[in-house]
């Protein structure tokens, strides 16, 4: 079984990865690559964008009419589940679920810097839904009220990708509060992302996904021979420092 992840699964029990072929992070072309080895099952976590070309759909839809059970959750996996889930795609996780039902909207939310493969991709900054996600599990322990929940939802939003992290967000709030959240954050913590991840993988090592009941007609047009032939020469990814998440926008 084949497992595209990083940042996701950077404090993941080892156990947890038994019987994985773990690869970085998908980009476009990798799971067409990883179709031609007809593994057992898929798995999509994290993903690149930006810097290069995101997870195709078309190549999510290549692999299920071939049979293979394709998974996402937690991120990429999470945001091309959400769109593909009628197709066939299996979406696990909360995150998953919050994009199936429009909760979330924004690929934002999954977005975030994180370093190389070579240092277990450590997050540099943070994501939306585990800011969201350890808000919540403090409102709920008395940590905060309600409205100062959606302030600090706010304004953690604003803040563009790169730069969000708690000490930018809890600079927003209020200061004779911020010592205290801060340290309980730093206890309590909620990875949201890290959590359906994890889900994912239990649910692969189970054994029990079935292969997709394809009901759609996959057209090999000029634009798809072109870009297999592509994939196909191409060199591996080096797999330094940068962007991972799900980018969505139908590029097919």
């Amino acid at each position: 079984m084949i497992v595209f992840a990083g940042p996701s699964i950077a404090g993941c029990a080892p156990d947890r990865l038994d019987g994985f072929d773990l690869r970085p992070p998908v980009r476009q072309g990798d799971v067409y690559l990883a179709s031609l080895e007809r593994p057992r099952a898929i798995g999509i976590i994290d993903g690149y964008f930006d810097s290069v070309p995101a997870v195709w759909h078309k190549e999510i839809l290549w692999a299920l009419s071939l049979g293979i059970p394709v998974l996402g959750a937690a991120s990429m996996g999470a945001l091309r589940a959400a769109e593909l889930d009628v197709f066939g795609m299996i979406g696990v996780g909360e995150v998953y679920a919050a994009y199936r039902d429009n909760v979330l909207e924004d690929d934002d939310e999954v977005a975030l810097l994180h370093g190389p493969a070579e240092v277990g991709y450590p997050n540099l900054t943070l994501a939306m839904v585990n800011l969201r996600a350890t808000l919540a599990a403090a409102e709920a322990e008395g940590m905060l009220s309600g409205p100062e929940t959606k302030a600090l939802i706010a304004e953690g939003k604003v803040i563009f990708y790169h730069h969000r992290t708690w000490d930018s967000v809890l600079a927003k709030a209020p200061s004779v509060r911020r010592a205290s959240l801060a340290d309980w954050i730093a206890a309590h913590e909620v990875d949201q992302k890290a959590r359906d991840a994890d889900a994912l993988l239990a649910l692969m090592q189970a054994g029990s996904v079935l292969p997709p009941a394809v009901d759609f007609h996959f057209e090999e047009t000029g634009l798809w021979q072109e870009a297999t032939q592509r994939w196909q020469a191409r060199a591996p990814l080096n797999d330094t420092a940068g962007p991972s998440r799900g980018l969505s926008f139908l590029d097919d």
